[in-house]
């Protein structure tokens, strides 16, 4: 699909575009692509993390077998979370030898709004402006044992995997942006976006936004000149909007 897209895109006359595949399960191929975007490029600029599952349903409409949640659980922080965390946490080095103003946009979701966490204290400690990476991991780890458990419910967790895996994407662009704040090298802008209900393959195509009205934001913030600084912040429809 990738490879396709590429052609795609060159077909309309956008040349300058290279594929270089990225499971992020597969932690060798995430070292193998930072590795040849480094020997080709020498940096990156631009980060835009969008890849993720989703069992909006269990078989996904009709393409597979029933998903248990436990097992939905799991894949899906496993790849939503800590693969995205593992990409970001292995190109942020190329990043820092961008020009002065690197930019990581990550695509959240409306499912993964605070509200979501049935448990004020879960609320209270994704929200705090001191939480640390290596907290958020344990509770994201915390969730997937509880669901294999099948006790999330009563440990005040969602019964939504793509949920919390957003609820942690949105977690990990604060704790970033935090980090990040004080490099003297680049102003990094780190940010992450609510694309909408976009009507895409990962819903069936049931949405009713464009993909294109969706990627509206994480352009703009990908091209807004350094001057413009925005970091931590999260978005929907080009606005600012509480988490």
């Amino acid at each position: 699909m990738g490879r396709a897209a590429v052609e795609k895109l060159k077909s309309e006359g956008i040349m300058d575009i290279e594929f270089i595949r990225i499971d992020l399960q597969d932690l060798d191929s995430i070292k193998h692509a930072v590795k040849q975007i480094e020997e080709t490029y020498g940096r990156c600029d631009v980060l835009v993390n969008n890849a993720a599952v989703c069992y909006n349903d269990p078989t996904l409409y009709g393409t597979t077998s029933h998903t248990p949640f436990a097992e939905q659980a799991d894949i899906t922080v496993k790849t939503n979370f800590f693969g995205t965390l593992s990409l970001t946490k292995a190109i942020v080095p190329l990043m820092e030898k961008s020009s002065e103003s690197p930019r990581i946009i990550n695509i959240a979701s409306s499912a993964g709004r605070l509200s979501i966490l049935p448990s004020q204290d879960r609320r209270d400690a994704f929200s705090s402006d001191k939480l640390k990476m290596d907290d958020l991991e344990s509770y994201m780890n915390d969730f997937i044992e509880a669901a294999k458990r099948g006790t999330h419910k009563e440990e005040g967790w969602p019964n939504t995997g793509y949920g919390v895996s957003k609820v942690g994407i949105i977690a990990m662009t604060k704790i970033l942006a935090r980090e990040n704040s004080n490099n003297n090298n680049n102003k990094f802008m780190i940010n992450s976006i609510d694309p909408g209900y976009c009507s895409t393959d990962q819903n069936n195509n049931q949405g009713f936004i464009t993909a294109e009205r969706g990627a509206i934001t994480p352009y703009l913030l990908a091209t807004i000149e350094p001057k413009q600084q925005f970091t931590g912040k999260h978005w929907y429809q080009e606005k600012e909007i509480e988490w």
